[in-house]
């Protein structure tokens, strides 16, 4: 049994007197603190019992910080798995692009139109809108993407994807007001197979072997091969008296020509309307030609200009 009275009887100095009774023995045990160390034993305890809080706060809010950080992690390593597979879409994306701006020069040949000036295909960008060079490697885990590269390519394939969609329009603008025209441009390649074995520019003659400027294109294939119109036209003329064998002269109107050499026999006559896919003559290896092949030119106002520029695409074989 114990207990404690602070004043009267009990009191015989300024302080706290306890009195401990065992029964069994019959014994009392008298215990006194003093004012003052009462006073500091709280105190003590009050500091003891704060420090032991702050304590568990502080470990326990390290702990949820931990925990805290690690799921970020595992967020941010999916979040980087989101990008990767961004970066190859966008990557796609860009090889698409490339070969729309390849298409859209076509067209626009196709539809007299001047070709996009190139510092404005450039569209000159600058610098990214954000800054991620800070250091997140305690968060993000070990990537090779660069956040700024990625954001800026972004924005210059959004300014690029508006610029064609600009571009078509203009195109699909001018199109619709000039269908005869257009009928009567050259489009598509003169034969359905074999490859592009030689291309418009200056290259080594197979005779003299010097240089000299060649005015079409050549594409390799086996004699008899079926040859077409590239647009609609009239028979301008067959001939085969010059170096270029037997050929086929098509006058489209507008100051288009295309022309057809070595060819080893005619499927048409002068003065006869062809549509463009018609059948006109076949493939041969006559006249100066080291061998089985399709010689194309196109003519503007008399001018031999790249075939190339009146295809939709430049694969090389057909």
């Amino acid at each position: 049994m114990m207990g404690y009275n602070r004043n009267k009887n009990m009191k015989t100095s300024d302080g706290f007197r306890f009195f401990l009774i065992n029964d069994k023995k019959n014994r009392v045990r008298e215990m006194f603190f003093s004012k003052p160390t009462v006073l500091s034993l709280g105190i003590s305890a009050t500091i003891v019992v704060m420090g032991l809080g702050a304590f568990l706060f502080s470990t326990f809010n390290t702990t949820q910080y931990d925990l805290k950080v690690q799921s970020l992690k595992g967020q941010n390593k999916e979040l980087v798995r989101v990008v990767e597979d961004m970066k190859i879409r966008l990557d796609d994306a860009e090889i698409k692009l490339t070969t729309l701006v390849s298409q859209d020069e076509a067209l626009r040949v196709y539809a007299n139109l001047p070709s996009v000036d190139s510092d404005v295909r450039a569209l000159g960008t600058g610098g990214a809108v954000n800054d991620f060079d800070e250091n997140y490697s305690d968060l993000m885990p070990n990537t090779d993407i660069n956040l700024n590269s990625l954001e800026s390519n972004i924005g210059s394939l959004g300014r690029e994807i508006t610029l064609q969609l600009n571009s078509y329009e203009q195109i699909y603008s001018k199109l619709s007001q000039d269908v005869d025209r257009l009928r009567k441009t050259p489009s598509i390649r003169p034969v359905n197979r074999g490859y592009l074995t030689s291309s418009f520019g200056t290259r080594p003659d197979p005779w003299t072997k010097k240089r000299r400027m060649h005015h079409g294109q050549d594409f390799g294939v086996l004699t008899g091969t079926p040859v077409y119109a590239t647009a609609d036209g009239i028979v301008k003329s067959r001939k085969g008296s010059t170096g270029y064998g037997n050929t086929v002269t098509l006058d489209h109107g507008y100051g288009v020509k295309t022309i057809y050499a070595h060819l080893s026999r005619y499927a048409v006559k002068p003065g006869e309307k062809v549509e463009r896919g018609d059948l006109i003559a076949y493939s041969g290896n006559t006249g100066r030609s080291t061998g089985p092949h399709l010689h194309y030119e196109v003519r503007v106002n008399n001018v031999p200009v790249n075939p190339r520029h009146y295809f939709l695409t430049r694969q090389e074989e057909l």
